[in-house]
């Protein structure tokens, strides 16, 4: 009978915890409001993230920012519209996500007029994905939870009065958890049902070979039936039996660089500069999940008996062991330019070069060889992509500025590799924002944006191979509708 790995679920779970699915595109309340541009502007203590070159144009000796941010994303997957079901879709299926929390505070310190030494915090990446137990695609994926957090201690200097640097070291680790079936729902049964027969019909030679009595064989056959009834009978909805993964990833070091050039004081120009980093799971975990007693009773018989008569068992024993992998978290490059006609008004354009030919595939191993479960390649191809991002600041009263923005994400994802774990589209965000000035030295930032696939929907099909027979099993194809609601609150302290 073939294996059944879920160490694929890790593979796609890590992919989705470090990489494009799940980029958090939120790290300042206030420029989430100008669809999250800042590259060559002068931003205090946010800079640290947008462009640390920035940080040493900071007017205060001291600059605090801190906030949160709250995502509500939905995904809708639909089968392809056939002649078979009138051209029109007839299962449609949408996820059930809880809400992501990234949150951001930066700290920025300016002892002279030519330095600034700052220190930022932030998550990268972080978010849930919860399709639920039972629907149809639960064999790719159940719900994911993932997140990912840096922080990065800064230092600016200012060349001149209008040229200035600066980097920073990203020291970044996270953490997961997902949960996947280990047979197709509906499906599924049949596959186990083949399997007790396949058992039932072996057991005469099998347990004469292991000296087993005429008794002892009449029992296991009859425990065999039992067990192909039970699958047909029971749990045709339902997930039989499903592996929940875990693991947290090492601490991975990189670098975040800028420089920034005020041509004048209408216009600025501006460069930042991202670094590669590799995330690695070193012991990653696994926890099985059974639909039933009596289905976990009935599984481990008919592992027992596979393990009899030497074959690969119904479902392998991934709680007994750990797995390794690791992966790229892609280099950025970020061109900026801002203009200021007067003294109320602000705009400004990114143009960001993300680096995702790193991430050609991905391979895990379990630790345990004894296990006898194989390193899983999962070919990616993802491809180099470019951002575009536009906002615009206006300040209307002396303690209110206003804000608006829009920006259009490229996705990296080819559709031949397109799966509901990370159902990447591309996609155009509008955002408006404001800051309220409490106080001289205190303000309070607001701001929302709505994200939507920029095609209507996208099409995507993902393959899926036999573990042991390598051969094509299954192409997953549906069309996938996303949008998400993005709401950002902080505060800024400066003095």
């Amino acid at each position: 009978m073939k294996k059944i790995l879920l160490a694929l679920a890790a593979a796609g779970m890590t992919a989705g915890a470090f990489a494009e699915g799940y980029q958090v595109n939120n790290f300042s309340a206030r420029q989430a409001g100008m669809a999250n541009v800042g590259t060559a502007m002068k931003l205090g203590s946010e800079s640290i993230y947008f462009n640390p070159a920035a940080a040493a144009f900071q007017e205060s000796k001291f600059d605090i920012s801190l906030g949160a941010t709250g995502i509500l994303s939905s995904v809708t997957a639909s089968t392809l519209p056939t002649a078979d079901n009138g051209y029109k879709s007839d299962l449609q299926e949408t996820s059930d996500n809880k809400m992501s929390t990234p949150l951001h505070m930066y700290i920025n310190y300016k002892p002279s007029k030519r330095w600034s030494v700052g220190l930022g915090f932030y998550t990268p990446n972080g978010s849930s994905m919860n399709w639920g137990s039972n629907w149809s695609g639960a064999h790719l994926i159940q719900d994911i939870n993932l997140a990912a957090y840096t922080i990065q201690p800064t230092v600016s200097f200012k060349i001149c009065d209008r040229l200035s640097i600066g980097a920073g070291l990203m020291i970044t680790w996270g953490n997961f958890d997902l949960s996947r079936a280990m047979l197709p729902v509906g499906a599924g049964n049949q596959t186990l049902v083949a399997g007790f027969n396949q058992v039932n019909t072996a057991l005469p030679l099998l347990g004469a070979a292991a000296g087993l009595t005429s008794e002892e064989i009449a029992q296991y056959q009859a425990m065999a039936q039992k067990g192909a009834a039970y699958f047909t009978d029971n749990l045709q909805e339902r997930s039989i039996v499903s592996a929940k993964l875990s693991g947290n990833a090492n601490v991975a070091i990189g670098v975040n660089a800028g420089i920034l050039w005020d041509i004048n004081d209408q216009w600025s120009l501006a460069m930042s500069y991202r670094s590669r980093m590799n995330m690695k799971v070193d012991r990653g975990t696994a926890q099985m999940n059974y639909a039933s007693a009596e289905a976990q009773s009935y599984l481990l018989f008919l592992n027992q008996m596979l393990q009899m008569g030497q074959m690969d068992p119904a479902i392998p024993a991934l709680d007994q062991g750990t797995f390794h992998t690791e992966l790229p978290l892609p280099t950025t490059v970020t061109w900026g330019v801002s203009y200021r006609p007067n003294a109320r008004w602000q705009m400004a354009v990114d143009l960001q070069w993300i680096g995702w030919s790193a991430y050609k595939d991905l391979n895990v191993a379990f630790n345990e060889t004894e296990l006898g479960i194989k390193d899983i390649y999962s070919v990616k191809n993802y491809s180099n992509t470019l951002s575009a991002r536009f906002g615009a600041e206006y300040q209307a009263l002396n303690w209110l500025t206003a804000r608006a923005g829009i920006y259009f994400d490229e996705s990296p994802v080819d559709s031949n590799y397109l799966n509901p774990e990370t159902p990447s589209m591309t996609k155009i965000a509008y955002s408006l924002g404001a800051s309220f000035q409490l106080a001289r030295s205190l303000a309070l930032d607001l701001s929302y944006c709505y994200v939507s696939s920029a095609d209507p929907e996208r099409t995507g099909s993902y393959p899926i191979y036999g573990y042991s027979s390598g051969q094509l099993e299954e192409v997953f194809t549906r069309n996938y509708k996303l949008h998400a609601h993005v709401v950002s609150f902080g505060m800024r302290i400066s003095f």
